[in-house]
């Protein structure tokens, strides 16, 4: 054959070896067994989170997966005192207690990368964003966020916020 055709059917398998490994790569990783959490923070009470159906936190490779946090004050297993409030007061613990939950986690709040904040009323928006934006004052560094209003939400909090953030 002509040497043109040689050398495509070259190009061609080299591209097909390639394009092989590739596939052979992304497939082990879907194979592989995810990391164990190199850190768990328990729901925070003196019990250590007896009680609780989740965790405070978990820490996969340098990353704080922090649970949502409500205006409640843990008091103990299955005791918490909530804040009757408005949703701006709610905004201020539920980000007090986020604060605290990335300290115990190595973490801050100037490590967030995303946000997810739930609101019980959407007519709390503004009320809530002034708020939020007191603990992420710098536009520039401001992590991504997801906000929306849902039907309702645990121990009849107004607000909830969880977060991603690095250690």
């Amino acid at each position: 054959p002509p040497l043109r055709t040689r050398m495509s059917r070259t190009v061609d398998l080299a591209i097909g070896a390639a394009v092989g490994a590739v596939a052979a790569l992304f497939v082990s990783k879907l194979l592989t067994k995810p990391e164990e959490p190199t850190v768990t923070l328990d729901a925070r009470n003196e019990e250590g989170g007896k009680g609780w159906v989740y965790n405070s936190a978990q820490i996969y490779g340098g990353v704080v997966y922090a649970s949502g946090q409500v205006a409640i004050q843990v008091l103990g297993p299955n005791k918490v005192a909530g804040v009757e409030t408005d949703a701006r007061i709610e905004a201020d613990f539920c980000m007090e207690n986020l604060k605290q939950v990335l300290k115990e986690s190595g973490s801050d709040l100037s490590k967030v990368m995303r946000t997810t904040c739930l609101l019980a009323d959407i007519k709390d928006y503004a009320e809530f964003n002034k708020i939020y934006e007191a603990y992420f004052p710098d536009k520039a560094t401001r992590p991504a966020r997801v906000c929306f209003a849902v039907k309702s939400l645990p121990l009849g909090a107004k607000v909830e916020v969880a977060c991603e953030a690095y250690v």
